[in-house]
């Protein structure tokens, strides 16, 4: 069946300079080769991404292919929900093929890439393909007020921009691990604090205002948001019960009782010595907004803020859908 018969119209953006797509460019090479009827773009930059990604609203698409790392779906989802170049979004098909593939673990097409990829091709051209879709809010940052907005799946910074630091440093080596790799590198932060030598987490001064509550003004350790159900390795460190749709969590500098909440609040287990008055904060959120000098990160890409220019502000900015099998 062509893809002008399809039950769906693809679209199929790649990244050749993601961290799989460079290691084995034969995934691209074969989509090229074996459909040549759906519609493909290649590219690395922004401005790739955009050209795209209006190609693909004129060509009615309705599932856009994602063939890259988190940074390669952060600047799509940047393009989608600020620029709206589709009057309503498409279903996102996210392939794994980055260094970092944290929105993947999450949303992405699950297994082998190539099987992955065939199987949304047969259910794209009407076979009995059962996928799942899911939903999730996508996270609006503006850096500045004045800036376009960044959209992502999720913020970190403190520990978590640090430790994106040294997975930078060493791409080739450490960073290039994937998952392996997050968590060789969160595990040496974790150790050291829990040792309590040497450690390499410089805390944060940060003023944060949290939906209509007054001000904190405090030291942290971490703070991140997301959207995300689970991160690498199925952790869910937040455990709020508020219906509302950032996941907002935040340890305090010199956080009590650390050895023993730890291991329940990494993954979203509450325990009775993580609280406010230990050191641990987490709720659900419709927006935040930091006073701070510190970089951050959004779905691995780093950022500095400018405090001459306003505030980091977090908010929700929509929803996507994505499909997996």
């Amino acid at each position: 069946m062509s893809q002008t018969d399809a039950k769906h119209r693809l679209g199929i953006f790649s990244n050749p300079l993601s961290g799989r797509n460079k290691k084995n460019v034969t995934l691209i090479n074969d989509i090229r080769k074996t459909h040549p009827a759906i519609l493909q773009h290649e590219g690395h930059t922004l401005k790739d991404i955009q050209t795209a990604m209006a190609e693909f609203a004129r060509r009615r698409v309705t599932v856009i292919v994602i063939n890259g790392g988190d940074g390669t779906v952060q600047a799509v989802l940047s393009t989608l929900f600020h620029h709206r170049p589709f009057e309503s979004l498409p279903l996102l098909a996210i392939l794994p093929s980055g260094t970092s593939n944290l929105n993947a673990g999450d949303v992405g097409l699950k297994g082998n890439r190539s099987v992955a990829l065939h199987t949304l091709l047969r259910w794209a051209n009407g076979h009995d393909v059962k996928p799942t879709i899911l939903t999730r809010h996508i996270l609006r940052v503006h850096r500045v007020p004045q800036e376009d907005p960044i959209y992502g799946m999720f913020f970190g910074t403190g520990a978590i921009y640090q430790g994106a630091q040294v997975g930078w440093r060493t791409k080739h080596s450490v960073g290039r691990l994937g998952e392996v790799g997050a968590t060789l590198i969160m595990a040496r932060f974790f150790l050291s604090l829990l040792s309590g030598r040497n450690s390499p987490v410089k805390a944060i001064d940060v003023k944060l205002f949290l939906d209509e509550q007054p001000p904190i003004v405090d030291t942290f350790l971490t703070i991140l948001v997301t959207t995300l159900d689970r991160l690498f390795l199925g952790l869910r460190p937040y455990w709020g019960t508020e219906q509302r749709p950032l996941h907002y969590t935040a340890v305090k500098t010199n956080p009590r009782h650390l050895p023993r909440t730890l291991p329940s609040l990494l993954f979203g287990r509450p325990h009775r010595h993580g609280t406010q008055e230990h050191g641990y904060f987490s709720q659900n959120i419709e927006k935040l907004e930091l006073h701070m000098h510190d970089g951050f990160t959004v779905d691995g890409e780093g950022y500095l803020p400018d405090p001459q220019q306003g505030p980091v502000q977090l908010a929700d900015g929509g929803i996507a859908s994505f499909i997996r099998f």
